[in-house]
């Protein structure tokens, strides 16, 4: 009730009239108006005590109490539809918070109620201020969560929760860690309260994101719209992308760096170009770095890193993580940003080959999850460059068609950055704002897919692979693009883009030179139809030689198992390859086109598989 009315109440009817009370008067409406415009002090509960024992005497009690509880409970209705109380903490983050039947102030968070026999209850939800003060809906997981702030040792606090866990009263409990005073009694209480404040506030709501990169055409963290909302543990890798010391002194020193090699600018140009992988809807892919130690790798990924933010190792240049899900959710919070990983051959004990690795970053999406309340985790997808360093290769000739089509590998024994140590110093004080310029020239660029189709159809002239003509396209356009924008210098030409396509991408002509190269190194193993000596250890099969007119050709004839061991051992299967290689004629097979042939050995006829292998 208002202040105006509440005097009113007050001057009409005074406590020391009660004794003047009859049975009709005592149920009247004025008077049960006048209890609940009192002020919630002891004064309160004495006149209530008086006028319950004059109902006593006049035989009233249980109308007088049945009506006292209905009444109160069309108070509070009225101030719930009314908003009710304001929020009184002083300096309060957010001003005139309507409550509802809640008293919030310095003193805590309480609410009065009374009992069937009419007495008072002080109900407590939290003995120090605490409010809700925005929603944030996250657009990746569609899901909400609540900003709170409380008042805790003389400052004002804040912790960002799940939506879920403020409106149960046993998860609700879990603030208690982050020093919110809630325990088993309260904290059905505390539910109420805020969902009252959320109820009867129209508080601000703010969309929130758990990943780098485009959202439409908005990139993140370049814009103002969003609120990171993700995990954690990559929020000191969010916070790094930041621009930071003097622009001009970065470009600068950049420049000469870049005029001195080009596997600089190229590995450069990848940074750049990853946040255009999306755009164009190519596949991730890797560029890989690797040559003889100390010649600079991983300054010039630190160069990459400075692009976008902070190149410390643990900010934006990243080491790969033991475990294929921490991978995933790594490359799923970067989303478009480059993956910048150094030295890879740290992780080599984890993996038979890299195969399986290159497979799992260049997947760009993960394996959906269960959460443990039934439900699906955040799916994982990502669409960006890897640029990672080694002291050698990431592929071998055992490695698949597809995974070399996933890679460009770049060799460089020469110094990369002659002063590492000045240039590491340099960009670790000036970094942060190329990337974001870049980004800008490109939500404003008409002609981007114009230039990068013409770049494309040039490459296909001389390549044949597609998505390493779509790759190294990728990279060939950012090139231009910076070099043109940013650095004013010359760009990678077509002609010097073709050194950094695979030359081995073909299974078949690896796997024979495999093979064969695994025969001559045993070929003791080996019956020879030339000479009389057996084999002096295991038996592999039969070698012969012969010609064709054109060249000399041998024969190796396979004992099927042991041929199968030999792949299996270098990861290659078999049945994956040998259509391959009998297309290629480097596996003759029979007239019904079967992969193994009748040989004659010491031992009789028996099958065999025949690798064929031509040399003049």
């Amino acid at each position: 009730m208002n202040e105006e009315l509440n005097q009113e109440l007050l001057e009409e009817f005074l406590p020391c009239e009660i004794e003047d009370l009859n049975k009709e008067s005592i149920l009247e409406d004025k008077i049960f108006d006048y209890l609940i415009a009192l002020p919630n002090t002891s004064n309160k509960t004495r006149i209530i005590e008086k006028l319950r024992t004059k109902a006593k005497d006049l035989k009233v009690i249980r109308a007088f109490n049945s009506i006292f509880k209905q009444k109160n409970q069309e108070y509070i209705q009225e101030l719930k539809s009314k908003g009710g109380n304001i929020v009184k903490f002083t300096d309060c983050p957010l001003q005139g918070l309507k409550c509802g039947q809640w008293n919030a102030d310095d003193t805590g968070v309480y609410k009065m109620d009374y009992t069937s026999t009419i007495q008072p209850i002080k109900i407590k939800a939290c003995p120090h201020p605490i409010l809700p003060i925005e929603i944030i809906n996250n657009i990746d997981t569609n899901t909400e969560k609540v900003k709170l702030a409380f008042y805790k040792r003389k400052q004002w606090q804040y912790a960002i929760v799940e939506r879920k866990l403020i409106a149960s009263n046993t998860a609700i409990i879990q603030l208690a860690n982050r020093g919110v005073e809630v325990n088993s009694e309260n904290a059905k209480n505390l539910v109420l309260y805020l969902a009252d404040i959320i109820e009867l506030n129209n508080l601000e709501t703010t969309e929130g994101i758990t990943h780098l990169g485009w959202i439409n055409k908005d990139f993140i963290p370049y814009t103002s719209k969003y609120k990171y909302d993700g995990d954690i543990a990559y929020k000191n890798i969010y916070e790094a992308v930041i621009e930071k010391g003097n622009y001009e002194k970065w470009k600068k020193e950049i420049i000469k760096l870049r005029a001195k090699s080009r596997t600089l600018r190229f590995i450069m140009a990848s940074s750049f170009a990853s946040i255009l992988v999306k755009i164009f809807q190519i596949n991730p892919f890797l560029v890989h770095l690797w040559g003889k130690s100390s010649n600079g790798k991983t300054v010039a990924q630190m160069v990459c890193a400075s692009i976008w933010g902070n190149p410390a190792k643990g900010k934006l240049l990243s080491s790969l993580d033991s475990t294929k899900v921490a991978s995933e959710r790594l490359c799923n919070f970067l989303r478009n940003m480059p993956l910048i990983l150094d030295e890879l051959q740290i992780t080599k004990t984890k993996y038979k080959t890299y195969d399986t690795l290159i497979y799992e970053l260049t997947e760009g999406k993960g394996r959906d999850r269960g959460t443990v309340d039934g439900g699906l985790t955040e799916t994982t997808e990502w669409d960006n460059i890897i640029i990672v360093s080694g002291e050698e290769p990431i592929t071998s000739s055992s490695s698949k068609e597809g995974v070399k089509n996933r890679v460009i590998e770049i060799e460089e024994n020469e110094k990369i950055v002659e002063n590492g140590n000045e240039v590491v110093n340099l960009i670790l004080n000036n970094y942060g704002f190329a990337g974001k310029e870049f980004v800008e020239i490109i939500q404003n660029k008409e002609d981007l897919f114009e230039e990068y189709n013409n770049i494309v159809e040039n490459l296909k002239k001389d390549q044949n692979s597609p998505k390493q003509i779509n790759a190294i396209a990728t990279i060939l356009l950012a090139d231009k693009i910076v070099s043109e924008t940013i650095f004013k210098d010359n760009s990678i030409t077509l002609e010097e883009a073709k050194e950094y396509f695979a030359k081995d991408i073909d299974e078949a002509d690896r796997y024979i030179d495999l093979i064969i190269d695994i025969a001559n190194a045993n070929i003791n193993n080996f019956y020879d139809s030339n000479n009389n000596f057996p084999p002096s250890g295991q038996i592999w099969g039969n070698i012969e030689k012969t010609t064709d007119g054109l060249g000399a050709i041998i024969y190796y004839d396979f004992i099927p198992t042991k041929l199968y061991q030999i792949l299996e051992d270098n990861n290659i299967n078999w049945n994956g390859i040998k259509k391959k290689m009998a297309d290629k004629g480097y596996v003759i097979t029979d007239c019904n086109n079967k992969y193994q042939v009748p040989v004659r050995m010491p031992s009789g006829v028996q099958r065999m598989i025949r690798i064929k292998n031509i040399y003049l």
